[in-house]
């Protein structure tokens, strides 16, 4: 298993995009392989992820109320909500940068 650091830094390389992935392989003391399954999104952090203003939630908690958002009787945050903007969220970041307009 390779370390999240390395992942992390093949991210950043392939994401300058100045270096091959044959060069960035040689670089970093990895298969071309491991870097080709990072640029094509077959290899990703499972354990650690990057924590973003969505990914930080604290737990519901207090009387349940309607959600401003959803309109749902829950206890605040709304969990429903939560979910929904992380769906939506991997599902932007999972397209295939070709199609993007």
């Amino acid at each position: 298993m390779i370390a999240q650091e390395i992942i992390r830094e093949i991210e950043q390389l392939l994401h300058r995009g100045d270096l091959s992935c044959r060069k960035i392989a040689h670089q970093l003391g990895i298969s071309r392989g491991t870097v080709n399954a990072v640029a094509n999104g077959t290899r990703a952090i499972r354990n650690a992820r990057r924590v973003g203003p969505i990914d930080r939630f604290e737990p519901p908690h207090g009387p349940p109320r309607r959600c401003p958002t959803c309109g749902r009787l829950v206890q605040m945050p709304c969990l429903a909500c939560h979910l929904q903007k992380l769906t939506a969220r991997r599902r932007i970041a999972s397209r295939d940068p070709r199609e993007r307009p």
